[in-house]
């Protein structure tokens, strides 16, 4: 714990932070990553591009904030420096940044990132005056990123009511096992022809597996254009039997941890071909398809989506885990059980 007699805080606009900041926070965004099981990992172009990503949350606030004073009801006194992220030093002199958010359930939580990791003994002592300070809202929950498995990772998972969120798996695409298989032929996904198809599936698989409908959604169709433009969105079919679609899987581009990659932002596997093992060989597919262009392929997954949970595994590692905390204990003073 970061104990310090002194209790203040210091709280500044994610807009206004200085090289040094900015730098320090992305260190603490990478060390949430376990690194070790990456090849050819570039700390310096890891830098680079998490700290690029982490000021990029700077441009939602070019907009102005109309919809979410509107939405939330937020008064004219709160200026709107006071709705951006927040970078705060403890008294220790660590930094962390705290931002508002909602989930895929609507649901408000407020995100902590630190230099160092984030404990739960100062989130008691220290997150109660950050929640004072986004008096405007109420976070429902706490968002917190850990290396999986490690001794942080597990301290959270033991925390009353803790859950795990998304999990990013990722891998070097030149280090993944190769998979020969001659059951699968892709094509470019058509707009025309497929999308009815796709959103099909999703009315389907929701109404099969409805505790994730809020979770999986179907992809926005200007999204799907955009990666159909650039040559990443995929049909597959069964080989030998052309009109087969099996399932679609829909990619873009990325610098996740500096590499040059790509971000699998959804994969579904039509009905009748569920749990038949075709996850693995589609992925194995479109892996050879884009290995002349990308040398990463990623990925975040909902803990709760076993089935895509246990896909990952056949080509990519679980590099990150996010845990959500309930806020009851940062606003009621309850103890850790």
């Amino acid at each position: 714990m970061m104990s310090n007699t002194d209790s203040t805080l210091s709280f500044k606009s994610l807009m206004s932070a200085t090289h040094d900041e900015l730098e320090r926070l992305t260190k603490g965004v990478i060390d949430t990553y376990d690194t070790n099981k990456l090849q050819d990992f570039d700390m310096n172009a890891a830098i680079a591009a998490e700290s690029k990503d982490l000021f990029s949350r700077c441009d939602d606030y070019k907009n102005g904030f109309a919809e979410v004073r509107s939405r939330r009801k937020i008064a004219d006194t709160v200026p709107d420096r006071n709705l951006h992220d927040q970078i705060i030093k403890l008294p220790c002199g660590t930094l962390w940044l705290a931002g508002i958010y909602r989930n895929n359930l609507d649901q408000t939580l407020i995100e902590v990132i630190g230099e160092k990791a984030v404990k739960f003994a100062d989130l008691k002592l220290y997150l109660p005056k950050i929640l004072a300070f986004f008096s405007w809202c109420k976070p429902e929950m706490v968002s917190i990123w850990s290396k999986p498995n490690s001794a942080h990772f597990l301290a959270l998972k033991k925390v009353k009511g803790a859950e795990l969120e998304d999990c990013f798996w990722g891998a070097k695409i030149e280090h993944i096992s190769k998979l020969n298989s001659n059951e699968i032929a892709l094509k470019s996904f058509d707009l025309a022809n497929d999308w009815s198809w796709y959103k099909d599936e999703y009315h389907t698989f929701h109404k099969d597996v409805p505790q994730l409908k809020d979770r999986l959604e179907v992809e926005d169709k200007e999204s799907v254009a955009e990666s159909v433009e650039n040559n990443l969105c995929y049909v597959a079919y069964k080989a030998h039997q052309p009109t087969q679609k099996i399932g679609a899987l829909i990619l873009e581009p990325c610098t996740e941890l500096g590499y040059k990659g790509v971000l699998i932002s959804d994969f579904i596997i039509a009905k009748q071909h569920r749990g038949q093992g075709f996850g693995p060989k589609i992925q194995a597919e479109v892996l050879s398809q884009i290995s002349s262009r990308f040398e990463f392929i990623c990925g975040y997954i909902y803990a709760g989506n076993q089935a895509s949970m246990n896909n990952a595994k056949h080509t990519r590692t679980l590099l990150r885990t996010e845990i959500t905390l309930p806020i009851e204990h940062f606003v009621d003073n309850n103890d850790a059980d």
